[in-house]
């Protein structure tokens, strides 16, 4: 078919006269008319309608009765009007994300719990923890104790366990243990726990004696185990004794002799030497030292730990040992005394005798008037023999003082022409009081005639 170009007015003055005359038995013959703009062309058909190749009446090629796409609204093919997304809101963001794609909105999970921005699950406090997603998870999921195990969080694992059945417990976090963990002795240590730690070490061995714990004890005289095999006692008593926290000074030797378990029973027994124990204060030890050997003897001898000195006329010593003898005398040489010794060279005197002087022994301290002396010309000799004394006879008994006189007065009871004591030994003994702790010191000067 043959076309051409032809303006719009005659288009419109050729439908107008096919509709007035009624023709109804007109040729189904057709032709195409350009219409002034490039690419457009109009038909007519039998029907007396325009045609540009569409049939929907709006020349848009399509037939759907919209210009120019096909689906019913103007220009986009979408069905609503003018944005493309098909909700009819003209805005072109069908999921209202507001990014404008029709795409459901992003869930944003980091710590991948399920819970997120835009999350179906709901939001997440923390994001970056992903044992919690709610506030109070992430405001009280807590390990106080350090004990590894969690409280008050919205999930846990084995990463993070819980929950802790106490968490200011470092001992206990599951029920077990909160239920079991007890010091029934108080002894600090504990059993039954979950874990031990510095704070409450564990476990005992025997939570019903105090003096044991996690392991064997240092066995103490009481009564009672310290060992986790439940012996008794089972160390020398010299070992278990002195009692825990007691110094107890100058004891040899200990006994255990407990009154009932869980008493002490640590009893003195030995003490050093010329140390005793007078009071049976265990905590005191033996608490009365004897005069030192450094300073008397035990028996006679020229020994010079006993020796006072040389004693000329006019001559006093002073600052004599200081003594102390607990036990009653027991006899010459038996241990219960002490020794001294002192020279007096009759030559020592302002002239020849009988002008020597006169030697004058006595007790400057005596309590408890619980000692007495006596004096010996040697140590092979007896006490107040060959002239040291007559009034009594031989063998006078213990004295207080004695004086040996190198010129007596007219009518004296002394004996004359008595060999001069160049050397005196001195005896000295408790006659009274036995086991205290009472002290003596001599008095020895030599005076001038």
């Amino acid at each position: 078919m043959a076309t051409r170009t032809l303006p719009h007015s005659l288009i419109l003055s050729l439908a107008l006269v096919a509709t007035a005359c009624g023709d109804s038995a007109v040729s189904a013959t057709s032709f195409s008319v350009l219409d002034g703009e490039t690419g457009d062309s109009m038909s007519t058909n039998d029907d007396g309608n325009s045609m540009s190749g569409d049939g929907d009446g709006d020349g848009d090629g399509d037939g759907d009765g919209d210009p120019g796409d096909g689906d019913g609204d103007p220009g986009d093919g979408d069905g609503d009007p003018g944005d493309g997304d098909g909700d009819g809101d003209g805005d072109g963001d069908g999921d209202g994300d507001g990014d404008g794609d029709g795409d459901p909105m992003e869930c944003v999970d980091i710590d991948m719990d399920g819970y997120g921005t835009n999350c179906p699950m709901g939001d997440d406090c923390d994001d970056n923890d992903p044992y919690n997603h709610s506030v109070e998870g992430c405001a009280n999921c807590m390990d106080a104790d350090e004990d590894g195990h969690w409280v008050g969080c919205d999930s846990y694992d084995d990463n993070q366990p819980g929950e802790d059945c106490d968490d200011d417990n470092y001992n206990a976090f599951s029920d077990e243990g909160c239920m079991n963990c007890v010091d029934m002795d108080m002894d600090m240590v504990w059993v039954g726990c979950d874990q031990y730690g510095v704070d409450m070490p564990g476990p005992d061995c025997d939570d019903v004696n105090a003096n044991v714990g996690v392991d064997d004890d240092v066995e103490i005289c009481n009564g009672l185990s310290e060992n986790c095999a439940g012996e008794i006692d089972n160390a020398s008593p010299n070992d278990m004794c002195p009692p825990q926290g007691v110094n107890a000074p100058n004891v040899a030797n200990w006994a255990c002799n407990p009154p009932a378990p869980g008493q002490d029973g640590c009893e003195i027994v030995g003490c050093e030497d010329r140390f005793y124990d007078l009071d049976g204060d265990v905590p005191n030890g033996c608490e009365c030292e004897a005069t030192s050997l450094a300073e008397s003897l035990p028996a006679c001898s020229d020994d010079p730990a006993g020796f006072l000195g040389d004693l000329d006329e006019g001559d006093q010593f002073l600052d004599l040992p200081v003594g102390v003898i607990p036990e009653i005398d027991n006899g010459p040489n038996n241990g219960a005394e002490d020794w001294y010794w002192f020279t007096a060279d009759a030559n020592g005197g302002a002239g020849d005798r009988p002008e020597s002087g006169v030697i004058q022994v006595d007790f400057a301290t005596n309590e408890g008037q619980d000692y007495r002396f006596e004096v010996y010309r040697s140590c092979q000799g007896a006490a107040f023999a060959d002239s040291l004394a007559t009034q009594y006879g031989f063998g006078a008994p213990p004295t207080l003082s004695w004086w040996f006189f190198d010129d007596h007065a007219l009518g004296s009871m002394y004996t004359d022409n008595v060999s001069w004591p160049s050397k005196v030994y001195i005896r000295v003994f408790r006659v009274q009081n036995e086991m205290s702790c009472s002290e003596y010191q001599l008095g020895i000067l030599r005076g001038i005639n």
